[in-house]
């Protein structure tokens, strides 16, 4: 088998990343659509000038220069120069080529040749001159291309009684490329043309086609066996004893280098030109003007991720598809503000702009209208039952798509209380609800209309986003609120409970729950027990506003917002509005994911949209963003390759490939370890478990080191394992084992031996101490009487600094908590009065700031002084933690707890502060709830803290009572 890079076998783990990653979109994307990533020496090569790539079956990515040997993880750059322990004879770097058992061959100036394979070198024996290329055919015969001098091999050691010397078989030219093609033919590609060197004739093969005097860089078998040859005047393909151009404007260009991706486009490098992409008859070209580090390309690569490798003269660039595929005016659609998408079919999509309707069928967007004229700007779209889209503009009303036209069909004139139309919905009852910013307009099936307005119960004027829930029952998001039409009429959801939520974007509805997209997170109702709950800022989201929330039909919850899209685990997401879990994972989609703009649009409908078959269709402020779901799933199902890189043990370089036995002492031992993943590197996330230390997995997040300190002596093995977000770990766990000598006194033998000797010593002492046992069996039983005593004394002191707060004196939440859950229950099954009263110095820290925490002390044990002359049977008072202060309260009536609280608050702004310090003044907030409003103590007390909550808001040095 040759070396060649294309025509090697590859793991099975490596060849699941491949097939998953090249579904991540779809064959044929435009070549200007492929996200780009560039470096140069100023991201860590060590020189610009990448005159090779290659690719171990471990994962890593190698990189040939002129300053040495680069290998690649994902993150960073570790580079092989010229030494003794490589072989590498000078740093000029000119081949790499990798085999099946993740061995890496590496030659170039000097006429160094040496074998990478395992982190160990195995240098060859030298060239006579700088080596281009190098091959090892399928028998086993390594083949040379030697820079001026041509091209020799050296037959397999094994062969008895063959050659140790380097036999010539072609002189005094330069060759550049080798290649062995599937019938065992071995080709040179060089600068006097064309050679087949184990052939009969080692004649140039190209002069019977007419094209002599060729210069040949490169070569390659395509898919359908065909030789194609890069040369200085065009590439040609060689099939069936004919020589044909590929193509007619390749006619005269220098072509340097060649490779087939695996969805058979060939892609051409060029000495000029950058680099060439042909595909089914047609060429894209790829510039300095559209990103290219240089217009001179020396190699290119695809890896095992599908990702295109291109190295230049000055840099490299990766061109890998993204997760999102966007269409703009550059592919035909009519603008690229894009405010509204809804689905059509199984295959098309209508798109909304601003400047008009563009239709998407089978990935070729056009224009929706066959009736084009002045350009309408569309907000929002809903679907009709009897045929076509109902489409809502910004100034011409409501309109319908139908039979790829556009048509008229209310606007002010006749009957909106507004031209700007920014959600539409068609209910189960035939009613046409559409969505103004003046207004509710709900047309009949026999065509009377309505208009509902703030004085019919919507919460404002300003309509945003409407829907149908499993119910039966309209909902309407505006700017101010969200309302649901009963049969009572409409009935306001308090969604500023919600931390003030306030704008309501989108409705995702589902059996038993509304989700809602605000300005706040994202707000559940749950239909059963009308109960809001949030998932925002407090669960983990790094924003607030959220204009879209839609369903991918398998596991996961996509929000759009200002600042990218973020998918988050849909049983997540009700885990944390049930209270079961308190933080929730997410995964942010920007444009290094194939957005062109981050900013997805919302305040009109659907600005977003599920179809059936997994895709997910998003309106962004620069065209519209597409993924396929089902594709996310399959790649993170995939197992990353995973290799780890380092180990030292107090500082020194350990072998990775081995078992280690560590000298005795060893105090401190370091792993570093990649999970060899390129589309995603960032993301990627790791675990460890050091077993024989640790008996569950240690999670390192994206920390690619792990560290151990004062380990024992004895046996580990060391566990790594990585992941891509919402994947499964790879289970295939990285194993490196290791032991740490004993010292002398920590061996088992010298251990034993010491414990006989202790043995004996005690026995010659017991007969001693038994009779001093009986001579202080007296004093003995005093002095167990006493320390009974003690302890007693001991056990009464823990129990009070248990449930006492050792600053202040005062019971402590503990106490607290048990005095509310036992005087919850009594009042709940009495009806007695209880109430629960939540206090928090006011502005605690910058007393702090300006007297010092010393002061900020003594202001805490004052307030708790005036606080403990409240204390009795029915008030209890305690310390929360840190300035608040918690007062459960019984016997004392509703209507009471405003005055009783207030005097309390007066008592303490107005008390003399001045012996603790001058001018210190102190005020507190209060929040305030009852027994009677909740069905748990849990609920009581948060209630309260809402409650603290809004008189902070409300400019503290206040009392807020908690209401329904």
């Amino acid at each position: 088998m040759t070396l060649i890079n294309q025509k090697k076998a590859m793991p099975l783990w490596l060849g699941v990343i491949l097939i998953c990653t090249l579904n991540f979109a779809h064959a044929g994307t435009p070549l200007t659509d492929y996200f780009k990533d560039t470096w140069s020496t100023q991201e860590g090569l060590p020189h610009n000038s990448i005159n090779a790539i290659a690719q171990t079956s471990d994962g890593y990515l190698w990189f040939a220069t002129w300053e040495g040997v680069a290998r690649y993880n994902g993150r960073d750059f570790r580079f092989f120069e010229r030494s003794t322990k490589t072989g590498i004879l000078d740093s000029g770097t000119r081949t790499l080529i990798s085999d099946d058992n993740n061995g890496l061959w590496i030659a170039g100036a000097r006429g160094g040749i040496t074998y990478h394979q395992d982190n160990q070198w195995q240098p060859q024996l030298t060239a006579q001159g700088m080596v281009n290329h190098l091959l090892k055919d399928s028998s086993g015969d390594t083949w040379v291309a030697v820079e001026g001098l041509g091209v020799f091999y050296r037959p397999k050691p094994s062969v008895v009684g063959g050659s140790t010397e380097d036999i010539w078989v072609l002189q005094n030219l330069s060759a550049y490329r080798l290649l062995e093609d599937t019938k065992g033919r071995v080709w040179a590609a060089t600068d006097k043309g064309l050679f087949q060197l184990n052939g009969q004739n080692k004649q140039e093969v190209l002069a019977p086609y007419g094209l002599s005097k060729l210069h040949v860089y490169s070569i390659l078998e395509m898919h359908d066996k065909s030789l194609l040859v890069a040369t200085d005047r065009g590439a040609y393909t060689i099939k069936d004893n004919q020589a044909t151009l590929l193509h007619p404007n390749l006619a005269g260009e220098a072509i340097t280098t060649l490779m087939q991706d695996s969805e058979s486009n060939l892609w051409l490098g060029t000495i000029s030109k950058g680099i060439l992409r042909f595909s089914k008859g047609h060429i894209e070209t790829l510039n300095t003007q559209s990103g290219l580090p240089n217009n001179r390309v020396l190699s290119i690569l695809q890896d095992l991720e599908g990702s295109i490798w291109i190295g230049t003269n000055g840099g490299l660039m990766r061109l890998r598809k993204a997760p999102f595929t966007t269409w703009t005016k550059k592919r035909n659609l009519v603008g690229n503000y894009i405010r509204s998408v809804i689905d059509v079919d199984s295959e098309s999509v209508l798109v909304g702009s601003s400047e008009g309707l563009s239709l998407i069928t089978n990935n070729v967007a056009l224009d929706a209208r066959l009736n084009s004229g002045r350009p309408v700007s569309v907000l929002s779209f809903a679907k009709r039952r009897e045929g076509g889209i109902w489409v809502g503009t910004y100034l011409n009303g409501l309109m319908l798509w139908k039979d790829k036209r556009l048509l008229h069909h209310l606007d002010h004139d006749n009957g909106l209380p507004s031209d700007e139309v920014r959600a539409i919905l068609e209910d189960s009852h035939n009613n046409l609800w559409i969505g103004t910013t003046d207004g509710l307009v709900r047309q009949d099936a026999s065509g009377q209309q309505r208009i509902f307005t703030r004085d019919d119960g919507l919460p404002g004027n300003y309509i945003m986003a409407l829907t149908e829930d499993d119910r039966g029952q309209i909902w309407v998001g505006t700017g101010v609120g969200v309302a649901k039409l009963t049969s009572n009429g409409f009935e306001i959801v308090p969604i500023n409970s919600q931390e003030g939520a306030e704008y309501a974007f989108g409705f995702w509805v589902e059996p038993g729950y509304v989700w809602i997209a605000t300005d706040r997170g994202l707000v559940r109702y749950n239909q059963k027990n009308e109960e809001l709950s949030l998932v925002g800022r407090r669960s983990g989201l790094p924003i607030d506003k959220l204009f879209q929330v839609i369903y991918d039909g398998t596991n996961g919850l996509w929000l759009t917002s200002n600042r990218g899209i973020w998918r988050v685990d849909y049983h997540a997401a009700h885990a944390v509005a049930d209270g079961r879990q308190s933080e929730i994972a997410f995964e942010h989609f920007s444009e290094s994911d194939g957005l062109a703009s981050a900013q997805a649009n919302g305040g009109s409908n659907p600005a977003a949209v599920a179809m059936d078959n997994g895709k997910l269709w998003f309106a962004t402020a620069k065209g519209v963003a597409m993924i396929d779901s089902s594709t996310i799933s399959q790649k993170n199902t995939a197992l990353l390759p995973l290799t780890i890189e380092s180990i030292s043990a107090d500082g020194r370089d350990v072998s990775a490939n081995q078992k280690s036995v560590l000298p005795a002492g060893t105090n401190r031992v370091v792993f570093t370890y990649a999970g060899l993943g390129y589309v995603m590197s960032s993301r990627i996330e790791y675990r460890t478990c050091l077993v024989g230390f640790e008996d569950t997995w240690a999670s390192r997040g994206k920390n690619t080191i792990a560290e151990y300190t004062n380990l024992a002596p004895g046996e580990y093995q060391f566990l790594v394992s990585a992941r891509y977000p919402y994947s499964d770990w790879n289970t295939a766990d990285r194993v490196y084992k290791f032991t740490i000598l004993p010292h002398f006194w920590q061996r088992l033998e010298v251990q034993i031996g010491v414990a006989l000797l202790i043995l004996v010593i005690l026995a010659g002492s017991l007969r001693w101490r038994f009779q001093q046992l009986q001579k202080n069996e007296l004093r003995l039983k005093a002095l167990v009487e006493k320390q009974t005593y003690d302890l007693r004394q001991q056990s009464e002191d823990f129990q009070r600094q248990a449930n006492e707060d050792e600053l202040t004196g005062l019971p402590n939440r503990r106490a607290f908590d048990l005095w509310l859950s036992e005087g919850f229950v009594q009042a709940k099954q009495q009806q007695t009065s209880l109430i629960l009263v939540i206090m928090d110095i006011d502005h605690f820290k910058k007393i702090n700031d300006h007297y010092s925490h010393l002061i900020g002390d003594q202001a805490i044990k004052s307030l708790a002084a005036q606080l403990q002359l409240i204390a009795s049977n029915q008030v209890h008072v305690a310390r929360w933690g840190g300035e608040e202060f918690t007062l459960v309260i019984e016997g004392v009536d509703d209507i009471d707890i405003a005055a009783y609280c207030d005097n309390i608050r007066q008592s303490i702004e107005t008390f003399d502060y001045s012996d603790i310090a001058t001018d210190l003044k102190m005020t507190v907030s209060m929040g305030v709830a009852f027994v009677n409003n909740v069905e748990s103590y849990q609920d009581l007390l948060r209630l309260a803290d809402q409650a603290l909550y809004r008189a902070k808001e409300r400019g503290r040095n206040r009392i807020e009572i908690w209401q329904q």
